[in-house]
């Protein structure tokens, strides 16, 4: 077959009576080349290609359990962001184990997630400018999507279009409680935005949301607690200032993997969309999330240049480490790991014979949402064989 091994063949002119066959030579005017998104299940992990990304079901599925656990004996709701696993199959494990639905980061990824089935997403996120307006009125008219707003032009061109389409998305306004990225001011601002927002026809005012993600970079435990405190706290004050205002907030939402814990016990936080943890990122872990890690990359020694040193097949191409480097599993005389784009460069404490050139090692993942992107499949494993293959099919959905 033209392309070899792991490639598929698409005839363009399969339709034509003279169509090449699969065993035909095939012009490149005729075909493409598509690379294979399947691993026989059942396989040996030691029988894969690398880099592979690896998800060990029976870890992710105890991260799962302890996540929606604690929000479960909180009485709160579970709506996990899905910018980490860009996965439908991840996703429909989460709403199995209790969420009521999802997060996403842009209007492109929800768009995949309802074309999976899954109706209920938050977009926490400013959607902004007639085509993707028009996009999210669209979207609105088969799903329960939610999105964030933090000015009311933005509230006013959804509902423009969603009168056109006939949907009437839903809105929640995005507070800035330290975090100071997007999102109106706690107080007074707030409160005149949503009787604004509450006044327009063709979308529903629904309530607010916060992110209190500032907090994480705060090393001491109790410094971090406490800030985590204080923004809900001005969170929650400023829902019932809008109440008073005669507006009905039913959603408010908050709280990621890093903060969700604290958070999630403050009376009136409605949901959290807390979703990194189920992978159990070195970030999050370093940050006393008792999460396990889930996620590793399959990678092969190709050359050893030093006596304390050892190159991989993997570089930044594979996995991000601008936000935390990755670590190397049953190694604990690894001192360094260097990415460039496709290498990477291990540094041991001192000369070691092992790992030898053609080993195998595996990556443990720094921080999912600046690696699963990269890769067109996760590869769920029980054990050390191939359990499942689940596509990434929100990778790239940027828009």
């Amino acid at each position: 077959m033209p392309g070899g091994a792991g490639f598929v063949v698409r005839s363009y002119n399969a339709d034509r009576r003279d169509a090449p066959t699969c065993c035909d030579p095939i012009p490149d005017t005729f075909c493409e080349f598509l690379p294979m998104l399947t691993t026989p299940i059942g396989l040996s992990i030691d029988e894969l290609d690398t880099p592979a990304l690896l998800v060990d079901l029976d870890v992710l599925d105890r991260n799962i359990a302890f996540m929606s656990g604690q929000l479960r004996e909180r009485g709160v709701n579970w709506r996990p962001h899905a910018k980490a696993h860009k996965s439908p199959a991840v996703a429909h494990r989460l709403l199995a184990a209790g969420a009521i639905g999802i997060t996403c980061a842009k209007l492109s990824e929800a768009e995949v997630y309802v074309a999976s089935g899954i109706r209920d997403i938050l977009i926490a996120n400013q959607v902004v400018g007639p085509i993707k307006t028009r996009r999210l009125a669209a979207l609105a008219a088969e799903s329960e999507v939610m999105v964030a707003v933090d000015h009311i032009d933005q509230a006013k061109a959804i509902a423009r279009d969603a009168a056109v389409i006939g949907s009437k998305p839903r809105i929640v306004i995005e507070v800035n409680c330290g975090m100071n990225r997007a999102g109106v001011e706690p107080g007074a601002p707030t409160v005149e935005l949503a009787q604004q927002i509450a006044g327009l026809e063709d979308v529903r005012f629904e309530g607010l949301m916060t992110w209190e993600g500032h907090t994480m970079a705060m090393p001491d435990r109790d410094q971090r607690i406490a800030e985590i405190r204080a923004a809900i706290g001005r969170f929650l004050d400023t829902a019932e200032q809008v109440r008073a205002a005669g507006v009905p907030v039913q959603v408010l939402s908050c709280g990621g993997t890093g903060t969700f814990l604290t958070s999630s016990e403050l009376a009136g936080i409605t949901e959290v969309q807390a979703g990194g943890g189920i992978f159990g990122d070195l970030m999050y872990r370093a940050l006393d999330i008792p999460v396990e890690g889930a996620l590793s990359v399959l990678v092969t020694v190709t050359s050893r240049p030093a006596p304390d040193r050892f190159l991989i097949d993997a570089g930044r191409k594979t996995i991000d480490p601008s936000a935390q480097a990755p670590g190397v599993l049953g190694m604990d005389n690894v001192d360094k790991v260097a990415l460039s784009a496709e290498h990477g460069n291990v540094t041991m404490t001192g000369a070691s014979d092992t790992p030898r050139i053609a080993d195998r090692v595996r990556l443990e993942v720094g921080y999912s949402d600046q690696l699963v992107h990269l890769h067109e499949q996760l590869i769920a494993i029980r054990g050390d064989k191939v359990a499942a293959i689940w596509p990434t099919s929100a990778r790239g959905r940027l828009q």
